[in-house]
C-alpha cells in the first residue's frame, strides 16, 4: 500500500475536483444571450417617456416592434409629444445623432408605469 502525505492527498483531491467540475461545465448547454432584451437603466425623459440606447438592432428602424413581456406595444410614433403626454405603449426608435450609441428608443409602458420598477421585460425586435 502506498502512503501519501497530507499535501499530496490535497493536491490530488483538488485536481480531481477541478477536472470533474470542468467536465460538468462542458456538458451543460450554453445559454443563449437574448440580444433583443433591453438591459440597463431606462432614463426618464418627460411625462410618460423613457429613453434607452439600443446596442443590437440590425433591421430598418421603421420595422421595429417593441414588446412588454409578450405583449406587443404601440403604436410606433415619431411624435415625441404623443409619447410624453399619452404614453400607453407608444414608442419611437430613432438614430441618435448626439452620441455614439447608435439607435435610441423613446418609449412608454403599456400602463404608464416606470419600466425600471414595474417588473416588465422589454424586447425590441
Amino acid at each position: 500500500m502506498i502512503r501519501l502525505s497530507a499535501s499530496s492527498r490535497i493536491a490530488i483531491g483538488s485536481t480531481l475536483f477541478a477536472l470533474t467540475s470542468s467536465i460538468c461545465l462542458f456538458l451543460l448547454p450554453a445559454s443563449q444571450i437574448d440580444r433583443h432584451l433591453l438591459r440597463g437603466k431606462m432614463q426618464h425623459y418627460r411625462g410618460y417617456a423613457y429613453l434607452i440606447p439600443v446596442k443590437y438592432f440590425d433591421r430598418p428602424l421603421e420595422a421595429a416592434q417593441l414588446y412588454e413581456d409578450d405583449k406587443l406595444l404601440g403604436p410606433a410614433s415619431p411624435h415625441q409629444q404623443e409619447i410624453i403626454d399619452q404614453g400607453g405603449g407608444r414608442f419611437w426608435l430613432y438614430r441618435d445623432t448626439w452620441n455614439y450609441f447608435g439607435p435610441a428608443l423613446m418609449f412608454s409602458t403599456s400602463d404608464n408605469t416606470d419600466p425600471n420598477t414595474n417588473g416588465g421585460k422589454y424586447h425590441l425586435e
